[in-house]
């Protein structure tokens, strides 16, 4: 009797205090064979405008999950760590989750039910909070056919990496009322969807993009290096052809001297008297006179 009273009293109490925090959306990511041999699901969680902050919040999951991490959304900082408890209940894990923030990111990864090439995958939302809106993604694995949900999604287009993404949506489901999806598709081989898919930028390049060349930038470092170029081989043509031009004016002026100091310089190799310009015969003499060949 004791113990039915307390149940009686207790549970509801346990309930209000649950349904005080109440939550805007829940968006949930299901990623099958996406970067591991397992269902990756990512849970987005925004609280409701009016939540008081800190909230706890206590998210059932399945109990052989593995949790990857648990963060606050940051406006500014992007996702930080947040504090959880995981306590094991039976078929559900509980985390119990300290919220400074309004958005809270939950991952886990699920094991993947196989049989041969067929994949069977059931996501079941345990009803822990009321909530204004829940979308469900199913983001298809590269190779995967026929597919077949349970609900159809509402919604199929382009997800992450190109990949297509199926989406359910449902609104104003509330506290303790379930939600449950089921998948099942075909898929001939067991290599993750990541290893398959082409190299891409993290971000379109452009003209801050570390590593890129401008030619804008470059154009002009081009030119007055070219022109440099040209400055310098000018000098140096001018100096070559100045020091190219006086060499041959003194060899010009240097050669009428060198001719007349041969012909000045004939001398009788008989007699010894000096020659005049023109003579071929010693006027002393008359030896014939020997010359020396013009340099």
């Amino acid at each position: 009797m004791v113990l039915a009273l307390l149940v009686i009293f207790l549970v509801p109490a346990l309930v209000q205090a649950q349904g005080e925090v109440r939550l805007s959306s829940v968006s949930v990511d299901i990623w099958p064979e996406y970067d591991q041999p397992a269902v990756l699901v990512i849970y987005h969680i925004t609280l409701a405008p009016d939540a008081a902050l800190p909230a706890t919040l206590t998210l059932r999951v399945p109990a052989g999950v593995q949790v990857n991490a648990v963060a606050v959304v940051d406006p500014v900082k992007g996702l930080l760590n947040a504090l959880y408890e995981r306590v094991v209940q039976e078929e559900w894990a509980v985390l119990t989750i300290s919220a400074n923030l309004p958005q809270v990111q939950v991952e886990y990864y699920e094991a993947l039910v196989k049989n041969g090439t067929a994949r069977h995958i059931v996501f079941k939302w345990a009803g822990d909070y009321a909530v204004d809106i829940l979308e469900a993604n199913f983001l298809l694995p590269l190779g995967a056919e026929n597919v077949i949900f349970s609900p159809v999604p509402v919604k199929t287009g382009p997800g992450q990496d190109g990949l297509t993404n199926y989406r359910d949506q449902t609104t104003h489901l509330m506290i303790g009322q379930i939600y449950t999806l089921t998948i099942d598709y075909q898929r001939q081989t067991d290599n993750v969807s990541i290893s398959g898919l082409p190299v891409q930028a993290a971000s379109p390049p452009g003209a801050d993009t570390p590593g890129r060349v401008s030619m804008t930038g470059v154009l002009p470092w081009v030119l007055a290096g070219i022109g440099a170029l040209l400055i310098v081989a000018g000098v140096i043509g001018f100096v070559v052809w100045q020091r190219g031009g006086r060499g041959s004016a003194v060899r010009q002026r240097q050669a009428p001297r060198r001719g007349e100091r041969a012909t000045e310089s004939i001398y009788c190799q008989q007699c010894g008297k000096r020659a005049q310009p023109g003579d071929v015969f010693c006027r002393t003499c008359g030896m014939h006179l020997r010359r020396e060949p013009a340099e």
